[in-house]
């Protein structure tokens, strides 16, 4: 039953994925497929681990209807007809998650997403199951199960294809180094047996001749056969990264939100080993192969004793390879994830140096980044301690080898039975098999490092690409946005909006207006479909954006967001995200039409000012310029500003705010504000509080009721 069940199971990659192992375990189950990534999406995991309510809504999303429960004791656990996640406490501390399967006799069949399925006894069970909380999941019609499993090497064999000629090429011309290697013992025997006993000079001298000519006919194909590898990895690197950053571009933005940049870095750049275990799958391994074959034939043709021994020989070496397998894949999974968490505290710490210095926290990030490291660390001590005792055994093997061919091969000679000549060409067979043996055993840890980093890749290219909306409606205006009884929750969180109810017109600019962490932001993340409502819905012209085709409707988009992403690059480059001459060109003509220049002109070198990484150049005020001129000069029928004028200075935000009047009649304006000057300044003002919109109408009309609107400008004023 475990054995069976084993093949469901999925581990988890770090402490924060016990959660989504269990609930991909449970779907796996049922003959469903989900990657661990999209799964913590799904469930709104976070670096600190997975709630129980992102468990239970995840799984509503995927397919199972969700009883969560509570247990009075591990009896009850009988009554369970289905699979089951258990929340419990590992060492009195640790949050976790196993999935209960059944009762095998008085023992409960547990899969543990960090050590596999096992059997737990009832008394470990209650020692560590405190809250006795569960969820029961049964699948219903929304549950898909896997109809046509996609092979999961296929991108990889699409991006091989294409070298194919090359690598054949190369195969070929090692098949031929191969050949042309066993010429060193047929040299050494033909030598000592046939030529010098001769003393015929004129027979050594065409032989060595001959021996050397072979040997710079095998140094000429090996140097042809690198070239041809080291063209095929270039190439097949470029496909293969282009491939993957194309997936990752495509995959809908929660991802991003929920997962650390250095994670995906670290996961880009283990990409080089999968195209190492290529080269070396296809230009040596095979190759060793080859070598191992014909110098046991060539072993066999000297002499069949020696032979038998060396067969012998082969299948300890492969005994070596099982036993250390499993370790080997597992270590090289932890040095990866402790890589990845290292990767990303570098990055949070470098783009944060400002705040870590203001704050006085050096010693503290510090000490973190040092613990990171240091974890790192170990577990590349760790792999390293399996790879030394992988090479230790290896090594042993080869001197037993080489050993027991001497000792035979010696004995044969005594007895007459074996030429010296022959004996030479013994040791120079045997001893290239040893060293063939040995790099055929240590490719299997290069080659697990490529299939762990080729699963870490496919689990980011595996998931669902963003819904692109049907072609059947097209719009090239945007005249009205409408907000439809809209409510919405983040993964594993309460509703943060019920019940919204908005519309947004052409000739007006409509004000959002909220304290801060109320919802504002996230309707602007929901209208641009980064996510979908729970309930409700966003229409533009009367039609649901979800119906309109994605690329065309977010082109007709303008957003200014709070956070202005500057490229480290030029003002000029900045504005119209294009370096083409004429594009550039049309920036400036653009900025003194709409009166941008009198502040561009001020920046150091003009429009040629290098901004910096995040702006590191210019001011706050500075950076929201630059987002607002980016997203004007789109020319969008529907224009999204998020606090774009909070840290502009009081001439900067009024010439903003007049432009803004002055294009209303063209464009439909949504301002997201808890500022009142901006409010105050609108057509229009919707009052989101604690999740929901609790007053709305003209400036005039507000002022003269009890709201946030009124109070706040009351407030200001006395």
């Amino acid at each position: 039953m475990i054995k069976k069940l084993n093949q469901y199971f999925v581990q988890q990659h770090g402490q924060s994925d016990c959660g989504p192992a269990c609930l991909a375990s449970i779907i796996k189950f049922h003959g469903g497929e989900h990657s661990l990534d999209e799964i913590r999406r799904i469930t709104g995991t976070t670096q600190t681990g997975t709630k129980l309510l992102g468990l239970f809504q995840g799984a509503k999303d995927l397919g199972f209807e969700v009883e969560g429960l509570e247990a009075e004791s591990v009896e009850n656990l009988k009554e369970l007809d289905s699979p089951a996640i258990l929340h419990v406490i590992l060492e009195n501390r640790l949050q976790h998650y196993v999935v209960f399967y059944s009762f095998q006799g008085d023992q409960l069949i547990i899969n543990d997403p960090g050590r596999g399925v096992e059997l737990w006894s009832q008394e470990k069970l209650q020692e560590v199951w405190q809250s006795k909380a569960l969820l029961k999941l049964t699948p219903n019609e929304k549950f898909e199960k896997v109809k046509s499993k996609k092979k999961k090497y296929e991108n990889l064999l699409s991006w091989v294809k294409e070298d194919l000629n090359i690598l054949l090429a190369a195969l070929f011309l090692g098949i031929l180094i191969a050949i042309f290697s066993l010429a060193t013992a047929i040299f050494s025997q033909k030598l000592i047996d046939v030529i010098l006993p001769t003393k015929e000079v004129s027979k050594l001298v065409i032989g060595l001749v001959l021996f050397a000519l072979i040997l710079l006919i095998k140094m000429g194909l090996s140097y042809v056969r690198s070239t041809f590898l080291i063209t095929q990895s270039k190439d097949f690197n470029n496909r293969m990264i282009g491939s993957f950053f194309q997936s990752l571009l495509n995959i809908p933005k929660p991802f991003f939100d929920s997962k650390k940049t250095g994670d995906m870095v670290a996961r880009m750049n283990d990409t080089r080993r999968i195209q190492s275990s290529i080269s070396n799958l296809i230009g040596n391994l095979l190759i060793e192969f080859l070598v191992i074959i014909i110098s046991l034939i060539g072993v066999f043709v000297y002499s069949w004793q020696v032979g038998i021994i060396v067969s012998i020989f082969i299948p300890l070496y492969g005994l070596i390879l099982w036993r250390l397998n499993k370790p080997i894949i597992t270590a090289q999974k932890e040095v990866m994830s402790a890589y990845a968490l290292n990767e990303g505290n570098y990055i949070d710490v470098i783009t944060g140096i400002a705040e870590v210095k203001t704050t006085g926290t050096i010693n503290l990030f510090h000490k973190a980044t040092t613990f990171l490291y240091k974890n790192f660390q170990d577990q590349i001590f760790k792999l390293g301690k399996i790879q030394v005792k992988f090479g230790l055994l290896t090594e042993l093997a080869g001197i037993l080898l080489v050993v027991s061919v001497i000792s035979l091969a010696s004995f044969l000679v005594l007895g007459g039975d074996l030429l010296i000549g022959s004996l030479v060409a013994l040791l120079s067979l045997s001893g290239s098999i040893g060293p063939s043996l040995t790099k055929i055993a240590l490719f299997n840890i290069q080659f697990q490092e490529a299939k762990v980093a080729f699963n870490r890749m496919e689990e980011f290219t595996g998931i669902k690409t963003e819904d692109k909306g049907a072609k059947e409606i097209e719009i090239e205006k945007i005249d009205n946005l409408t907000v439809e009884n809209l409510s919405f929750h983040y993964p594993g969180s309460l509703n943060l909006l019920n019940n919204i109810n908005m519309k947004v017109e052409k000739g007006k600019i409509t004000t959002l207006l909220g304290e801060s962490g109320v919802g504002k932001s996230t309707i602007f993340q929901l209208v641009q479909r980064f996510y979908a409502p729970s309930d409700g819905f966003i229409k533009i012209n009367g039609n649901s954006i979800e119906d309109l085709e994605l690329e065309d409707y977010r082109k007709l988009i303008g957003v200014v967001p709070q956070d202005i992403k500057v490229f480290n690059n030029y003002l000029l480059f900045n504005i119209c995200l294009s370096d083409t001459p004429a594009e550039l060109e049309k920036v400036v003509k653009w900025c003194k039409e709409f009166g941008f220049d009198r502040f561009f002109e001020k920046f150091p070198q003009g429009y040629m000012t290098l901004l910096g990484e995040e702006g590191a150049n210019i001011s706050g005020g500075q950076k929201q310029l630059v987002g607002l001129a980016r997203a004007l000069y789109r020319n969008p029928q529907l224009l999204l500003i998020d606090e774009g004028t909070s840290a502009m200075d009081r001439n900067t935000e009024q010439f903003i705010l007049n432009l803004l009047q002055h294009l209303k009649n063209e464009k439909t304006i949504l301002f997201v504000s808890h500022r009142m000057k901006v409010a105050g300044f609108s057509d229009y003002i919707y009052i989101l509080e604690n999740g929901s919109i609790t007053s709305h109408g003209e400036p005039q009309a507000l002022i003269k009721e009890e709201n946030f609107f009124s109070e706040s400008v009351n407030e200001l004023i006395y």
